[in-house]
């Protein structure tokens, strides 16, 4: 392991998934899936937003579960449960309560009660404090009783999928306190932490830089066709794949040199990553907001998406570096 907590990898991945979800919220408006927007459906541009949206946030999980796998195992970090509790509690819940309340307020189409289910996009920052969670509840299970092998890890992620399908399918869809996406998500976090701990390659064959194409394309059949099979055992290959990109992506980028000019506009982008995020979808909405913006994306939508992904990336990026600056705004958007 390096001795910084950056790695050129990691940092890629982040805002390779950063630029993944932007584009994906710059064809959301495009694959009908913001219908309080009176949104319309592209088949061609729902598509390529439900390929990206396969990818993107298990990224994102797999590389958070990286870095604590990393930060727990080698930097004896993590260590007190009440202390992961706390951070991730400033981190992600009050950026939550915070967005959620400011969205809830500013437009009519969320109300108070979405803030159970996860507001809009910042739902994700709700999952992720309760991935972190149950993983600290399995530590305190294991209490360094319990040798974590690859064995261990493997029937964990398939015990999270198991109690997903569970949840979703018997309790309730409405997925309360988004418990039911951390479920899910918690198999690509675990993945990642034994990224960590039992080398980066434990997943893959020797040849892993074949395994990152062929995932990317068994994804997009099993997503561009309709098949008669059971939907969990769908989303179950997809999620595979998905893994399998992530692993691969990790494999490959770790055994690529960048120029420091590189690294260094990489790392500015993934610094402003979470603030990003946060804006990205806020800075959406305002916009479509306005009937005459919203009207001409409507019409225009073979350049809209290109165009909402300029909106979408520069001014949630200024707003990124201007509360990131300030430390009195930073607190806000996890800084």
């Amino acid at each position: 392991m390096a001795n910084s907590y950056r790695f050129d990898e990691i940092s890629i991945m982040r805002v390779l998934a950063m630029i993944m979800i932007i584009v994906f919220h710059s064809l959301c408006f495009y694959c009908g899936r913001w219908t309080y927007l009176d949104a319309i459906d592209i088949p061609f541009w729902s598509r390529i937003a439900y390929y990206l949206n396969e990818i993107d946030l298990n990224m994102f999980v797999f590389i958070s579960g990286y870095l604590y796998g990393y930060l727990y195992i080698y930097r004896n970090k993590y260590r007190h449960p009440a202390e992961v509790i706390r951070n991730k509690f400033v981190r992600l819940l009050i950026p939550y309560c915070l967005w959620g309340t400011f969205m809830v307020l500013v437009y009519p189409w969320y109300n108070w009660k979405n803030m159970l289910y996860g507001v809009s996009h910042v739902w994700f920052l709700l999952m992720l404090f309760w991935v972190f969670t149950i993983t600290v509840v399995l530590q305190l299970l294991n209490a360094q009783r319990l040798k974590f092998t690859r064995q261990l890890g493997i029937a964990l992620i398939v015990a999270g999928y198991i109690f997903w399908f569970a949840y979703s399918k018997y309790v309730g869809n409405a997925d309360f306190l988004c418990i039911s996406r951390s479920l899910y998500y918690f198999a690509a976090f675990m993945i990642g932490y034994l990224c960590a701990k039992l080398q980066t390659g434990w997943l893959m064959p020797g040849p892993y830089f074949i395994v990152l194409p062929v995932a990317a394309v068994l994804l997009a059949l099993l997503l561009w066709f309709h098949w008669p099979v059971y939907y969990a055992v769908i989303k179950l290959m997809m999620s595979l794949c998905a893994y399998a990109i992530c692993v691969s992506l990790l494999i490959i980028l770790s055994k690529t040199t960048i120029s420091e000019t590189t690294r260094k506009r990489v790392q500015l982008i993934e610094r402003l990553s979470m603030g990003i995020y946060i804006f990205n979808q806020i800075v959406l909405d305002t916009v479509l907001s306005f009937p005459v913006l919203h009207e001409w994306f409507k019409a225009h939508w073979t350049i809209g998406p290109f165009i909402m992904f300029l909106i979408g990336f520069f001014p949630p990026m200024f707003l990124s570096y201007v509360f990131n600056k300030y430390k009195i705004l930073r607190w806000s958007i996890g800084g």
